[in-house]
């Protein structure tokens, strides 16, 4: 509840903030014309950057860019510990904008549509073509049509107005998430890896028996409703995550007949012991800590943080230690779910360029260098010869990282990602994320490289289903906010109750009419109204 209100709080001093914006962006002849030799830059920087530098001047990434662009970066991070919404308003109402502002949009009010309406950034449409060609091919070019769908669609506001540049997640791996389970126990036991909810429940009776006193251990986001990107066994019930898509017909999860009898199976599990009894409150940490103590031997988890952190971590003290990724639960043995966890090909964090920057041009030609080839080899892999060399592999050019990368712990590193994020960023920030070579370079346990494969099988068919991202109008974003707070924690603890036996699952019905009334009727409305919009955007 203090997050939620913490949240709600940034939103509105947003709304607040934004509105007195409005009209604070200058004209062509009002703006301080600058030669584009120097930007300032508003971001904030990556918990992993963190680690090992001060300021992205310090990363070798950056570096390498200005040598090439010509173009120098005066980086404003905001201070540490300042959660992004607060940084951004504190940025918003200082005495001076930055030139250039990478945020996620979403979390503007009114989306990032309003944010150009307030005149804080300027459409990019009239210039992408010219100033940004290598952005514009994914979006109105070949490599946009070559993909199969559009990232323009997903790129663009409801009035088909480009914000920014984002981050794109190119490539066939989708799915980067799922179950693991301990290999070296299911050999031991001579149990095939759990595809169903009854051999689900055999390894989880196997492992009690055992002395495993919390069989399954995850975070309340596996288990509620609430996180679209977290998947749990509701796939073997043929149901979702929060709002999703069939047809053209968005779906909320917990409406569904197939999500009350998933309830009732979490519940008899809860009841049986299997299921970790903190849930609602674990962090990652725990997880870590269940996972390689013996107190758990199921979870679901990420390949880099979850089976690259935890393998390693429990092979330190036990070498036979195992793990394997398995595939989402079905109903029947050999089938593969309609529901994974899946990336958006076009997220909503973004690079900006503020109304007052004094070169609209040269900026946009700036950030549009990371999306051509150079530009890609030089955020995802670094400096050839130094972070990484290319290889010739059946004919085909290939990026292989260097022992600084590959050999992090003798860099004074913890991790590979660690080392990654300390001279490039290549992933999860605007530009081309999800390089083959990349996955391949930086996954590079066997089990990670067979988790790709596995979660993806799923992660494919899930396309289908995924709600994309979309924009909602201030007056939308403010009625969501309200019902949030009203109805989201009522419908979760009365979901959670039923799980701890507190409740019956006769009461689900009942929950569920009440969440109803309480506002999730009008959101789903609001979501359906957004998907139609992006539907009927050109």
């Amino acid at each position: 509840m203090k997050k939620t209100m913490k949240i709600l709080a940034s939103i509105l001093v947003l709304t607040v903030f934004a509105a007195c914006l409005g009209g604070c962006g200058k004209n062509e002849s009002e703006r301080a014309q600058t030669d584009g030799k120097s930007f300032s830059f508003w971001c904030v920087m990556d918990g992993y950057s963190q680690a090992s530098l001060k300021n992205y001047n310090e990363m070798l990434f950056y570096q390498k860019l200005e040598e090439v662009t010509g173009v120098h970066i005066d980086f404003i991070h905001p201070i540490e510990g300042s959660t992004g919404n607060e940084a951004f308003i504190a940025m918003l109402t200082g005495e001076v904008m930055p030139d250039i502002i990478e945020y996620d949009w979403a979390n503007y009010t009114g989306g990032p549509q309003q944010a150009i309406d307030d005149e804080v950034i300027i459409a990019l449409n009239d210039y992408l073509e010219e100033c940004a060609p290598n952005y514009y091919d994914y979006m109105e070019g070949e490599k946009g049509k070559s993909a199969g769908y559009s990232y323009k669609l997903q790129a663009t506001t409801d009035e088909s107005k480009y914000y920014g540049f984002n981050v794109l997640n190119v490539g066939e791996a989708k799915g980067f998430s799922g179950f693991i389970v301990r290999a070296d126990l299911l050999k031991k036991w001579e149990m095939s890896v759990p595809e169903t909810i009854d051999e689900w429940t055999a390894v989880f009776a196997k492992a009690k028996a055992e002395g495993f006193s919390k069989p399954f251990t995850s975070t309340c986001d596996i288990i509620s409703f609430k996180s679209p990107t977290m998947q749990g066994f509701n796939t073997a019930y043929d149901v979702g995550k929060q709002f999703y898509v069939e047809g053209d017909k968005v779906v909320f999860a917990p409406f569904e007949s197939a999500f009350k009898d998933y309830v009732a199976q979490m519940a008899e599990w809860y009841k049986s012991g299997y299921i970790d009894a903190g849930f609602v409150t674990n962090a990652s940490a725990d997880i870590e800590s269940n996972m390689t103590n013996g107190t758990s031997m199921a979870t679901v988890g990420y390949i880099g943080s979850g089976i690259g952190k935890i393998l390693p971590a429990a092979q330190s003290k036990n070498p036979s230690y195992d793990l394997v990724a398995c595939p989402y639960p079905v109903a029947k043995k050999g089938e593969i779910s309609d529901f994974s966890v899946t990336t958006q090909d076009v997220t909503t964090v973004a690079i900006a360029i503020s109304t007052t920057c004094g070169n609209y041009e040269k900026a946009i030609r700036w950030c549009d260098y990371i999306y051509g080839e150079e530009g890609i080899e030089l955020q995802v892999f670094g400096v050839e010869g130094d972070t990484y060399t290319v290889e010739e592999k059946d004919g085909e050019k290939h990026y292989v990282y260097t022992d600084k990368i590959t050999n992090y712990s003798a860099h004074g590193f913890n991790s590979s990602t660690e080392a990654l994020y300390h001279y490039m960023l290549p992933c999860n920030h605007p530009g081309y994320n999800q390089h083959e070579d990349y996955l391949d370079g930086y996954y590079q346990m066997p089990q990670q490289k067979d988790a790709i494969k596995i979660w993806n099988q799923s992660a494919q068919k899930a396309l289908e289903y995924r709600l994309p991202t979309l924009g909602f109008t201030e007056e939308e974003s403010r009625e969501i906010v309200d019902i949030k707070e009203i109805a989201e924690p009522a419908l979760e603890v009365a979901i959670c109750d039923i799980i701890f036996g507190k409740r019956t699952i006769d009461t689900y019905d009942d929950a569920i009419s009440e969440a109803k009334a309480n506002g999730y009727d009008r959101w789903l409305e609001i979501q359906q109204a957004a998907y139609d919009r992006y539907c009927a955007k050109k």
